[in-house]
């Protein structure tokens, strides 16, 4: 008897491997799954390391948004100890951005062709990162300042929004188009694979149009 529309598609636990596997079959999209295990760990630490240096930046910025014009007046001598208190911490701040944004940048060469890495540990930890400062600019702003917007206010809204949607963009470039067409050439060749209940893994397979028959 035919089987039902739902029953045309089944999930099946992926075999073994036969003995005589050459690995002829093995994808682009596996190929960089596997080049995963053999990426150094310090490289993963040097990412985590300039995505939170980073992040750390723009967390301090918003410390240097002193309106010296509100403070009440005092000595030249503490005038002169606060303007320099804040260009210290706006220096500190500025560095650390700095050296976040360059060794990302470096990481995104040096692993530029395995799509994967480079996602998820560069462009979505940088995208969040950035929103973050983002919003810690705001907040400091309209919670600190008033509202009151200055040249360094400005600018670091615009950095760190600019870096935001930089990082966003790529993430959508790799993941839906990249990423996406390695993934539907690995599906062609070897059949949708899904997570599983437990994320053991399952192959999807499609059975012939005679098999649904009686």
């Amino acid at each position: 008897m035919p089987l039902a529309a739902n029953d045309i598609h089944r999930h099946t636990d992926r075999p073994p491997l036969p003995a005589n596997y050459d690995g002829q079959t093995q994808t682009r999209y596996v190929n960089m799954l596997l080049a995963l295990d053999d990426i150094s760990p310090i490289f993963n630490f040097l990412s985590a390391f300039f995505t939170w240096i980073l992040l750390a930046g723009f967390v301090l910025l918003p410390g240097t948004f002193a309106s010296f014009r509100n403070e009440p007046a005092g000595s030249a001598q503490s005038f002169i100890l606060t303007v320099v208190n804040h260009i210290s911490l706006f220096v500190i701040a500025l560095v650390c951005a700095c050296v976040g944004a360059c060794g990302m940048i470096w990481l995104w060469w040096r692993w530029h062709g395995n799509y994967i890495w480079i996602t998820n540990r560069i462009f979505i930890p940088g995208c969040l990162n950035s929103i973050v400062g983002l919003i810690s600019t705001l907040a400091s702003i309209y919670g600190v300042q008033g509202g009151e917007f200055g040249r360094t206010e400005e600018s670091a809204v615009i950095v760190t929004s600019l870096l935001s949607v930089i990082c966003g963009i790529l993430f959508v470039v790799y993941e839906f188009w990249f990423i996406r067409n390695l993934r539907l050439e690995h599906d062609q060749e070897v059949g949708v694979e899904l997570a599983g209940k437990h994320g053991s893994g399952i192959l999807e397979e499609k059975r012939d149009d005679q098999d649904t028959g009686a």
